[in-house]
């Protein structure tokens, strides 16, 4: 064996194959191959050998057989033909057997390929193998519905998506389609006419062999693959005619949907460069809002907001649309586009309609800009920054206003009144003069910029190479012509008196909502209040849509906030009780998201609910409300649990989430220094309760939210009387039966109140029989009478309170019979009553239903609320899952035909029957 491997080879044929078998033999040896020369030196073989196993992988070797070989180089556009070729092959094949379902695969396949195709040669036709196989997928699919084959459920559903997207698709290439069939050629034609093309431009890439392979080098290694630049930005200017331009924008139109990120940025610098180079103002127009469209088209608003450099595209694009249409007055913009294409600009002061939506585009703007400022940090300069885009907002909004006044389009100038009543209506008077200053030193600014920058810009004239990336530096220049008034208020009047005209229902009742709240932070309480009722939208809040049941929410904080301003405390407690009874405050304001234990969301629920919040600039201040709520509830609680009739004070709540609050308070063995909001007033609570003011005062002043209001002093001397009077009444209720007289002098000491105000006070009390007592004008005291119930009235109230405890029992039990699911706040176990009993939880029923105990610690009512249950405000609604709380589905309660409260009421129609 060995000597076989080291001999000499001889130059016949089988000399040589043997030498070559054995060495294929000899596995374990390292040189393994054999010679290629006649040379009978064993080394001059080895390095022979040697030399033909590393020309194996060399791309450049000089080895005999290797010269003999010819390297083929395909351009991208045989490439490009060859594929699109073998897909049309692959659905004739799945003709054969009636495979709807891959041909429809294919079909998509095949018209991506066709994109491909067209970037790649350059070119606006369609291939002459893409026209035969539309004929014969129609020609095919006629013959299937005539013959009507039997075909599997899957072929049935894809065969009629293929009939669906035929019909439709077809539509666009039915000339090219017409021409196929005039004339026909065969595939042997297409095939020799490529053939001869490529042939006749191998010499071209045989030169530019170098150039290609670099290219690929660098494809490779940015991974970025540079694409040719189209052939109309490398002419002159001089030479592109309006027929060229319109092909582009039809090829743009066409491309819609079917590009990619990267397309479509293509296509903003292609209509870039297109806009400096048309033939008239018609056409520009059309240039600008294909360019709006495009940038629409880049980002999806479910997904991420417009970044900065679109959005002021957009925004100078509109501006620029503006001014022609102003120069142009016979040039208009319409919803529906024209029928017939244009093959010329037509003349000057022929009345000329350009498909276009101001109205839609605005609004679209408007809606990127609160995107991008919810994706932002409000404690950011960032935020900041973008907030000084609202005045490139309102300036766009005035001059759409003004041209669809013109144009006398007022169902369109409804929507952009409203628009911009959205930007006005929750701004004092302090910001809006601030917003006003910035507006007009940014139109200053812009005026200067336009100055400086006009002789350059007359000097320069932009290339087709340069078009790439140029319209990154857009600066979003503020017209001179536009105008804000000093007064906000006249203003948002005027807005909402347009859309009052003009607008559709939900238009009126957000333009409504919004002057509701204007009015609420001027400290127009009445006005506002007036407004909303005469509107009778509480009414109607069930049938609202999420963003109208927002604003409702955000309206009724305010109008609770003005209330409290105006020291009206019952009125701010009944507009901010149903937003509290939820428990779902920032969620119902659309402030933030809120997690609850009975109650999951789907990642579509939490992303609606996040695109549903409001930017942070417009937020209501949440420790400020809650301040507002629970001291309102505690001004009107307390005295009532202090009142004589204890067991009449039980009944009657006023505020479940203060009782709620007050019962987790009492459980606890420690209680330290207050350091929330709710801590602060639970400790004023306990103060007042025992008649001491003062102290109540110092918890409730306490709080760091009051430096928010504008009016801080005036609010807090409001407080102070307010606690003054709570405290009076409240201590009289308390402690008034262990007094056999009281001294009004004393009063007006002790509480620091006027005589004339204690001697209102006393003698409400005395009319409201809360304090069995009688003035002694003489001696300017109050003499109380000790009146001790008679057995008679001890055994009623014995006998009311076991009929309302069998009551709540037969309640329970139709409940738990009929199956009603607990609440999200529901505490489990109920406590114990003062007879023994066990207090129920509360239901979905509301009322009495949860309260089967006593009238002890126990046995709270459910989210119903009231003691008649169905009676009072509220029907123990449960929200869905992700919007629509509390709020808007509780709506009024329904009355009862039989009361229970038998020992106050009597029928109707039943007294004479009695009688008789």
């Amino acid at each position: 064996m060995a000597s076989k491997f080291w001999a000499a080879s001889s130059s016949d044929d089988e000399s040589e194959e043997e030498v070559t078998s054995s060495s294929e033999e000899e596995s374990s040896s390292d040189d393994g191959s054999s010679s290629d020369s006649d040379s009978s030196s064993s080394s001059s073989s080895g390095a022979s050998s040697r030399k033909k196993g590393a020309s194996r992988f060399l791309m450049g070797s000089s080895d005999s057989e290797s010269e003999d070989e010819r390297r083929v180089v395909r351009s991208a556009k045989d490439k490009a033909y060859d594929e699109l070729r073998a897909t049309c092959n692959e659905i004739k094949n799945k003709m054969h057997i009636n495979d709807w379902a891959a041909i429809q695969t294919l079909f998509d396949k095949l018209n991506k390929q066709l994109e491909r195709t067209q970037k790649v040669t350059q070119s606006l036709g369609v291939p002459r193998a893409y026209a035969r196989m539309l004929c014969e997928l129609e020609d095919f699919l006629n013959k299937t519905l005539a013959e009507k084959p039997k075909l599997s459920p899957t072929n049935t559903r894809a065969f009629t998506r293929m009939k669906q997207t035929l019909r439709k698709h077809n539509v666009v290439y039915a000339e090219q389609m017409r021409l196929f069939r005039e004339n026909p050629i065969s595939e042997t034609e297409e095939d020799d006419e490529s053939a001869s093309d490529t042939d006749s431009g191998d010499s071209e890439r045989d030169l530019n062999t170098e150039e290609e392979e670099e290219a690929k080098f660098k494809s490779v290694r940015t991974g970025v693959v540079q694409r040719p630049k189209d052939k109309i930005l490398s002419m002159d200017p001089k030479e592109i005619t309006y027929e060229m331009v319109q092909k582009k924008l039809q090829e743009i139109a066409l491309a819609r949907g079917k590009t990619t990120r990267i397309d479509r940025q293509e296509q903003i610098e292609m209509l870039a460069y297109l806009a400096g180079v048309t033939k008239g103002p018609v056409q520009k127009v059309e240039i600008l809002i294909n360019i709006i469209t495009v940038t629409f088209d880049m980002n999806q608003p479910t997904q991420s907001a417009m970044t900065v450099p679109n959005w002021n595209r957009c925004a100078q694009t509109m501006f620029d649309i503006m001014v022609l249409l102003d120069e142009n007055r016979h040039v208009s913009l319409t919803d529906t586009p024209p029928e017939d294409e244009r093959t010329e600009e037509p003349e000057a002061g022929i009345q000329t309609q350009v498909w276009g939506n101001l109205g839609a585009f605005l609004e679209r703007l408007d809606d990127e800009w609160n995107s991008s400022l919810k994706a932002l940090d409000p404690h950011a300069n960032e935020y900041m920054e973008r907030l000084k885009d609202e005045a490139v907002l309102l300036a766009l909004a005035q001059k759409v206003s003004d041209y669809l006044e013109a144009h006398n389009e007022l169902d369109k100038l409804a929507g952009v009144a409203l628009k911009r009543i959205q930007h006005f209506y929750y701004k004092t008077d302090v910001v809006y003069s601030a917003m006003r200053k910035l507006a007009l030193q940014q139109q200053e600014e812009s005026a200067h910029a336009a100055a400086a920058a006009a002789p350059v810009a007359e000097a320069e004239v932009m290339d087709g190479e340069d078009a790439e990336g140029a319209t990154e530096l857009i600066v979003v220049k503020i017209p001179l012509d536009f105008s804000i008034p000093e007064s906000c208020t006249d203003l948002v009047d005027q807005l909402a008196h347009t859309v009052y005209a003009h607008g559709n229902d939900n238009q009126k009742g957000q333009a409504m909502l919004c002057t509701v709240y204007f009015r609420c932070i001027r400290d127009n309480f009445y006005g506002a209040r007036d407004t909303l009722l005469m509107s009778r939208i509480q009414e109607q809040t069930g049938q609202l849509d999420a963003k109208m049941q927002v604003l409702y929410n955000r309206t009724m904080a305010q109008l609770g906030l003005s209330a409290f301003r105006a020291g009206l405390i019952y009125e701010c407690h009944q507009c901010l009780m149903d937003l509290y009874g939820t428990g779902r405050v920032k969620e119902l304001l659309a402030q933030g998201i809120q997690q609850h234990r009975f109650q999951e969301k789907t990642p579509e629920q939490e992303a609606a609910e996040r695109r549903r919040q409001v930017p942070f600039h417009m937020h209501i201040n949440l420790e400020l409300l809650e301040s507002t709520y629970l001291i309102s509830a505690m001004l009107l609680e307390v005295p009532v649990m202090a009142s004589l009739h204890s067991a009449d004070g039980r009944k009657r709540i006023i505020s479940k989430p203060l009782r709620r609050l007050m019962d987790n308070y009492e459980r606890q063995s420690f209680t330290g220094p207050p350091e929330n909001v709710r801590d602060h007033v639970m400790a004023a609570v306990r103060s007042l309760s025992t008649g001491d003011w003062r102290r109540a005062y110092q918890y409730s002043t306490a709080l760091s939210c009051w430096n928010l209001l504008p009016q801080k002093e005036a609010v807090l001397g409001m407080l102070r009387s307010k606690l003054q009077e709570e405290g009076m009444r409240t201590y009289l209720l308390a402690y008034g039966r262990f007094y056999s007289s009281l001294s009004i002098a004393q009063l007006c000491d002790m509480f620091e109140l006027p005589e004339r105000k204690v001697h209102s006070i006393v003698s409400r009390l005395i009319a409201d029989e809360g304090l069995p007592a009688s003035h002694d004008q003489p001696t300017g005291t109050i003499v109380v009478h000790h009146v001790e119930p008679t057995r008679l009235q001890t055994l009623a109230g014995t006998f009311s309170d076991k009929a309302s405890l069998l009551v709540d029992l037969n309640e329970r039990a139709l409940a738990m019979r009929t199956g009603a699911l607990h609440t999200d706040e529901d505490d489990g176990e109920g406590r114990r009553g003062q007879d023994g009993a066990q207090g129920g939880r509360r239901t979905r029923m509301g009322g009495r239903l949860g309260s089967v105990g006593g009238y002890g610690r126990g046995g709270r009512g459910g989210r119903g609320g009231g003691r008649y249950g169905d009676r009072d405000r509220g029907s123990g609604f449960i929200p869905d899952s992700g919007f629509g709380g509390g709020v808007f589905g509780r709506g009024r309660g329904r009355r009862l035909v039989v009361q229970r409260d038998d020992s106050n009421f009597t029928q109707l129609g039943g007294t004479r029957s009695r009688r008789q």
